[in-house]
């Protein structure tokens, strides 16, 4: 018998039994108390937590090589968790089949190999459809219960084509026909959904990779229609090909790990850039950073200063678009510092002054109004 390839098995763990492989400790979460449980395959492969449980209904989302017990309903999808597989055509059935389950008094177990991004998104999928809520609520609902669920962000996006699609996914269906398009070229080019996000639909897109293949690059950024590139890192080296950035209005910023302020005080030039981009007729805004935190907080940045949002609203709209975008306590410090010195920080400001001192600030910064750029000025653009 001939071994199996090894791209096989990083596409699907699950390839693997039958092998030397060390199996996961069962692993489960109730995301609806005593009705609906999101677990692994050691779980759903256990006669004992599933009578403790009193499981009635078993989805399976993996490839299919469970045994379950005769007197449990099975219903087995052989889904991978690739970036291009097509999740989309199965969530109607998981839908029909955990509703069915439940509405006859049963307990359902959802599982896949490892229980953090088929089943999480066949689980969220069944929110939406059930509680007619969104994306990101359903994200939210379910990492509360079980933080470890991180879907592809393929899948992310199908679930946002599921919700486009009133829950009625079929191939007639414009956000379906759409979706699809991108899926292939996407596919044709080796391409990932990080490698392009769209924030503000026909604007600006935020991007945590790159294709390494030129070709690949240049037909992504023409496929999107860019004009202007933002490139964020912590160095000289840009990830993108020279010869691709030379074809597009293109703006680096340099921001060193090392210096903890350099991402903050290169904000206030890093939105006017995007915004006076934006400002011009059928421009497009790529916005690379290879460190998704990052990314998320420039992006947040420009949303505030061009909205004049505060940073809470800005972070609820980055995560409607992008649901596993975590808002910890380093991107909400940067977001306050940037609201609070009127989108204007610089390295004598009192405010950036104490919180790289680690103390609290000691004079009146109401009116403050040294920065970056000269504020008044920049505020008339508005």
């Amino acid at each position: 018998m001939q071994p199996r390839s090894s791209l096989a098995f990083k596409r699907d763990p699950s390839l693997l039994r039958g092998w030397d492989v060390v199996r996961d400790a069962e692993s489960y979460d109730a995301i609806i108390d005593d009705k609906l449980f999101l677990g692994n395959l050691s779980a759903a492969e256990s006669p004992q937590l599933l009578n403790r449980l009193g499981i009635t209904h078993v989805l399976s989302v993996c490839p299919d090589y469970l045994k379950v017990s005769e007197n449990l309903k099975h219903l087995s999808l052989p889904m991978l968790d690739d970036e291009h597989f097509d999740i989309l055509e199965h969530l109607p059935t998981t839908c029909q089949f955990i509703q069915e389950a439940l509405n006859s008094g049963g307990r359902v177990l959802i599982h896949c190999v490892m229980g953090i991004s088929r089943s999480v998104t066949v689980v969220c999928a069944y929110l939406m459809f059930s509680q007619n809520i969104s994306t990101a609520q359903a994200m939210r609902l379910v990492r509360a219960r079980r933080p470890r669920g991180r879907p592809n962000y393929n899948f992310i996006r199908q679930l946002q084509v599921f919700s486009a699609c009133n829950h009625n996914v079929s191939p007639e269906a414009p956000p379906y026909i759409s979706w699809k398009a991108q899926q292939d070229f996407d596919e044709a080019h080796s391409l990932r959904v990080i490698d392009g996000m769209p924030i503000l639909t026909g604007q600006l897109f935020l991007s945590f990779d790159f294709p390494s293949n030129r070709d690949h690059a240049s037909a992504f950024l023409d496929h999107l229609g860019v004009t202007h590139i933002v490139s964020i890192t912590p160095d000289h080296i840009i990830s993108v090909a020279q010869d691709v950035l030379e074809r597009h209005v293109h703006k680096h910023f340099i921001a060193p790990y090392t210096a903890k302020e350099s991402l903050l005080l290169a904000l206030p030039l890093l939105c006017r850039f995007v915004d006076d981009a934006l400002q011009t007729n059928n421009s497009r805004v790529f916005l690379h950073c290879m460190d998704d935190l990052r990314g998320g907080i420039a992006i947040c940045a420009y949303l505030m200063f061009s909205r004049q949002i505060p940073p809470a609203q800005a972070l609820e709209i980055l995560q409607d678009r992008i649901p596993l975008f975590d808002d910890n306590p380093t991107v909400l410090r940067h977001l306050e510092l940037f609201e609070q010195c009127q989108y204007a920080p610089s390295q004598r400001h009192p405010l950036v002054r104490a919180w790289l001192s680690n103390t609290p600030p000691q004079v009146d910064t109401s009116s403050w109004i040294g920065g970056l750029l000269d504020k008044g000025n920049w505020l008339q653009t508005r």
